[in-house]
């Protein structure tokens, strides 16, 4: 058995897999098979990824509907026991020295559960310059930025198996946040988190992107996902407007709403600051949702 299962969810993805999977083949670290999960395309992609049987050990997991990202990463996991799960999608490419690095981190570090890293963000328009997404590194600060957005990179990360044991997989009922819940449920059981300073993958930014066709879906459960984490973290009790205060994107429509809001949360964040794990930190996340609500009020 080898000791990564490297887990791709596509859903027609005939366009870009061939290079997913030439940046599987020159990876320098050998020990890891590839799951593909088909998940009923009527493209080429299950032709394409059967052409790679040679160059890579090369499993598909042919779906007989579409079961969306959340369903088909649950198909996969449920077929896994190798001790580590590696993430990417089918549009995405692995630097050649990303399972090197990961798996010897996790390997020296065993208090890790998940290990993710900078993702490079690369363009269809290759007039644009390439940019770097970096979110936080340390398990603290991590964990503290879950109030606001997903502070790791699913694309870019590698699991332990035992944390989708204890953690469970993707909930379907929010697909295209799915990977944000997953962080925060596994944050509130105590699993430990880091992102790596380098870029170990490049992510694609494409017209075609889940984020953007479903724009409005994926706020809203966003919103969802941020009430939960923050009511858990309040031990039970409502957290109000809050997850509308951290949220990055909402502007609120008038002077009054402002105020009103602002009003509401401030009790609820002197009881929020002493539970977080980088007090600092969420102060900082704190002043800068503060500043720009007031900002943005028309």
């Amino acid at each position: 058995m080898p000791k990564v299962t490297v887990l791709i969810p596509a859903h027609n993805a005939a366009v870009t897999l061939a290079e997913t999977l030439d940046s599987l083949v020159a990876q320098t670290y050998r020990d890891f098979e590839v799951l593909l999960v088909n998940d009923a395309s009527h493209d080429a992609t299950v032709q394409i990824a059967h052409s790679y049987a040679d160059r890579l050990a090369l499993r598909v997991l042919d779906l007989a509907q579409n079961l969306g990202v959340a369903g088909a990463l649950n198909a996969g996991l449920a077929q896994i026991d190798a001790p580590y799960i590696a993430r990417i999608d089918a549009d995405d490419l692995a630097m050649p020295n990303r399972l090197e690095e990961q798996i010897g981190f996790l390997e020296a570090h065993p208090a890790i559960d998940v290990c993710s890293s900078a993702m490079e963000l690369f363009y269809e328009d290759e007039m644009r310059p390439n940019e770097m997404l970096i979110k936080p590194t340390e398990d603290a600060r991590i964990k503290t930025a879950l109030v606001q957005y997903a502070s790791m990179s699913h694309g870019a990360s590698t699991f332990r198996k035992s944390f989708f044991d204890d953690v469970g997989g993707f909930d379907v009922r929010l697909d295209f946040a799915e990977d944000y819940d997953l962080w925060c449920r596994g944050a509130l059981l105590g699993k430990c988190y880091t992102n790596l300073p380098m870029g170990l993958t490049k992510y694609r930014q494409h017209t075609h992107q889940v984020g953007k066709q479903r724009a409005q879906l994926q706020y809203d459960r966003d919103l969802i996902i941020k009430r939960k984490y923050l009511t858990a973290l309040l031990g039970g009790e409502s957290s109000g407007h809050l997850a509308e205060f951290f949220s990055p994107v909402l502007r609120f429509t008038s002077k009054e709403v402002t105020a009103t809001v602002l009003e509401q949360v401030m009790p609820l964040l002197l009881r929020l600051a002493p539970r977080m794990p980088d007090q600092a930190y969420f102060a900082e996340i704190v002043a800068q949702c503060v500043a720009r609500h007031v900002r943005n009020c028309p």
